[in-house]
Parts: structure tokens; C-alpha cells; sequence
């Protein structure tokens, strides 16, 4: 076995190593920071999976370096797929705006379940208690007994008053 080879296995079983490493340092962050701030488990396993997906796409990169494969064709295949990606996402982009909004609810959304909260839109103002908070919507009950799914893209856009409960 050669010397590139040998250092090619060994910096390849590095990259693994540091991946399951890192996972095992930012998950238990995740989950303590979902915990204090009282989310549902729900929505810390979403954020756990979208890092677990993110921290995977960079493991790909470091090992194709590694490797030895083509930067440009590597560059070439990934704006080609993400040019087909985004051309196929074009109708549906709120999808993606949706899972990106949740995200930044997930770590900066002042709200939690069972605050009853005022969506100020206007004459479309939505009040409601909140019953659940994913990646795509948060889930209200209005009070009559109605369910209201607003999405996460737009209530970050929108003032958001919580009511006080005397």
C-alpha cells in the first residue's frame, strides 16, 4: 500500500471520527438549549436532523477533497443539481422559507406553547393559544375551538403580541 493511499484511508477515517465527534458535542448543546428554553421534543429533533444533515453535506466535501475528486466538477455537479433543485423548488419555495423561519423560531421566538398570543396582520389578525410550533407552521386554537396553521415564513414578518392572562 502506498503513502498517499495509507494517508488518504487515515485522513478519510479522521473526517468520520471528527463528524460523530461533533454530533456528539452539538446534540446534547441542542437539547439543553430546547430544554431551558421548554420546547416540545418535537422540535428539538428537527433542529438535531437539520444539523445532522448539514454537518453530513460537509463530511461529503472534506472526504471528496481527500480524495482527490475534480473541485470543478464537484462545483459543476452542485450547481447543476441545485440549478435543477431550485427550478423544481420555484412553485413550492415557501417550503423551503418555511423550514428556514423555523430555524430561527426555534432559537430566537420570544413564544411558547400555551401562550396565547395576537398575529397582527391588518384586518386579518389571528388570535389564538399556541398548541404547536414545527419546522413549517405554528399551530393556534382560537377561542372557538377552531385550529389555525400559520406559517413560520410569515409570522416572523408579521408583530406577534402576547396576551397577558390575569
Amino acid at each position: 500500500m502506498n503513502i498517499l493511499l495509507s494517508l488518504q484511508i487515515l485522513l478519510s477515517v479522521l473526517a468520520v471520527v471528527s463528524y460523530f465527534v461533533i454530533m456528539a458535542i452539538i446534540a446534547p448543546i441542542i437539547a439543553r438549549y430546547g430544554a431551558r428554553q421548554r420546547f416540545i421534543e418535537q422540535r428539538i429533533v428537527y433542529i438535531k436532523k437539520f444539523f445532522i444533515c448539514l454537518l453530513f453535506s460537509f463530511l461529503f466535501i472534506v472526504i471528496a477533497i481527500i480524495w482527490g475528486f475534480d473541485i470543478r466538477g464537484v462545483l459543476i455537479f452542485t450547481s447543476s443539481f441545485f440549478a435543477v433543485l431550485g427550478a423544481a423548488l420555484f412553485a413550492s419555495w415557501s417550503v423551503l422559507s418555511n423550514i428556514t423561519s423555523g430555524i430561527i423560531i426555534f432559537f430566537s421566538f420570544p413564544y411558547r406553547i400555551k401562550n396565547e398570543i395576537t398575529i397582527v396582520d391588518g384586518d386579518n389578525s389571528v388570535t389564538g393559544e399556541i398548541i404547536d410550533m414545527t419546522l413549517f407552521h405554528i399551530q393556534l386554537k382560537d377561542k372557538e375551538g377552531n385550529e389555525i396553521f400559520y406559517p413560520n415564513n410569515l409570522i416572523i414578518q408579521k408583530p406577534v403580541m402576547k396576551s397577558v392572562r390575569p
